[in-house]
């Protein structure tokens, strides 16, 4: 009797693991699908944050580029100015007046070179940021198929695996079905725990004389430390 109980808790433990397993790799499915969606937001949110500093970039160019255009017309004026001076000092002036725009002019100029390679560069990185978006896709596409193709074959696993349980664990008296659903619910797979030299696996505890001696004669018997239903392993 106790090696009847024995390998039957051992067959619905192998059982329980084998549950756990497959419905975990059919949660991984949906799983990775949420984190492959979160990516594409994620890059979506950053590609409309570069969309704004492409705007920001381009209106920083036209802002210099503006600025240029009005420092030119300055220097046309000035030269013109410079042609009709009534005096030395005048000419002077206007001559000083003239070399100071100039050199405005090539620092605006400068600025605006680099205000263009601004614009470049934050075109770059939106290309990136497009040529990403559509490589997540591509993964979100193929995560779903593969889930998709895979799902019933996992489906019916489990709904067999289940089926199989359900049988096995007829072993189990049924003064102590209540003990074992609370053991199941609380614990899954881990609500049975082989014995190991007299040592309860799951949490190290000796068993007692007394309680090797029941669990020898096909006795339900529960650890007195972690609770979990023991079996001698075959």
């Amino acid at each position: 009797m106790g090696t009847e109980m024995s390998g039957g808790l051992s067959t619905l433990h192998s059982l329980l693991l084998q549950l756990a397993e497959a419905e975990s790799r059919l949660a991984d499915g949906p799983r990775m699908i949420g984190v492959a969606e979160r990516q594409i937001v994620a890059v979506e949110q950053q590609i409309e944050k570069q969309k704004q500093a492409i705007k920001d970039a381009r209106k920083s160019a036209d802002d210099i580029n503006l600025k240029l255009k009005t420092k030119e017309s300055e220097i046309l004026k000035l030269e013109g100015q410079l042609n009709v001076a009534s005096s030395n000092k005048e000419y002077e002036i206007i001559r000083n007046q003239i070399a100071n725009a100039k050199k405005d002019r090539g620092e605006i100029e400068e600025q605006g070179l680099l205000a263009l390679e601004a614009v470049d560069t934050a075109n770059g990185k939106m290309k990136e940021l497009d040529a990403e978006l559509q490589k997540r896709k591509q993964q979100l596409q193929t995560i779903r198929n593969g889930f998709e193709n895979d799902k019933p074959q996992l489906q019916a696993g489990v709904q067999s695996l289940q089926q199989q349980i359900a049988e096995a664990e007829k072993v189990i008296p049924g003064n102590q079905i209540a003990t074992w659903q609370r053991l199941r619910a609380a614990h899954g797979p881990g609500a049975l725990s082989p014995l190991e030299d007299d040592f309860c696996k799951e949490c190290s505890t000796r068993v007692t004389n007394q309680d090797q001696v029941r669990l020898r004669t096909g006795e339900f018997l529960c650890c007195r430390d972690c609770g979990r239903a023991l079996y001698s392993p075959g």
